[in-house]
């Protein structure tokens, strides 16, 4: 791997980082808020939360991180195909987090914050927007 190629992916993981930081923290705080004051279950509460910081996420990264000058729907529809993917995969680590390892809804929405990021990144770089 060259120096500058290097040196993008981390330009671009920087500002995903920020976008990411912003969109997995208001995640993180918003389902929790709404299992501690029982306004919906774990599953429900990330699926509110995550369905709404989509958008967030969407518009962060297309216009900052990747700054794309020409959006499209193609773009858009991967986006909202990884975005889908991510809810099932939240639930998926929730459910089997809290139902079969027994663990707090609390650990199981932290085991999703840290691992979905990362993931999207690559995802989201290469192909979603495909910088180079």
């Amino acid at each position: 791997m060259n120096l500058k190629l290097l040196s993008n992916l981390f330009k671009y993981f920087g500002r995903f980082s920020l976008v990411g930081v912003f969109t997995t923290v208001s995640y993180f705080i918003l389902t929790n808020l709404f299992i501690y004051f029982e306004l919906a279950s774990p599953i429900v509460s990330s699926t509110i939360s995550y369905g709404f910081l989509t958008v967030v996420s969407y518009l962060g990264h297309a216009n900052f991180t990747f700054n794309v000058l020409q959006k499209n729907t193609e773009q858009v529809k991967k986006f909202f195909l990884i975005s889908i993917s991510g809810i099932l995969t939240s639930n998926l680590i929730i459910l089997l987090s809290t139902n079969y390892l027994l663990l707090s809804p609390f650990l199981a929405v932290l085991i999703v914050t840290g691992s979905i990021p990362l993931i999207n990144f690559f995802l989201l770089k290469y192909w979603v927007f495909g910088t180079e």
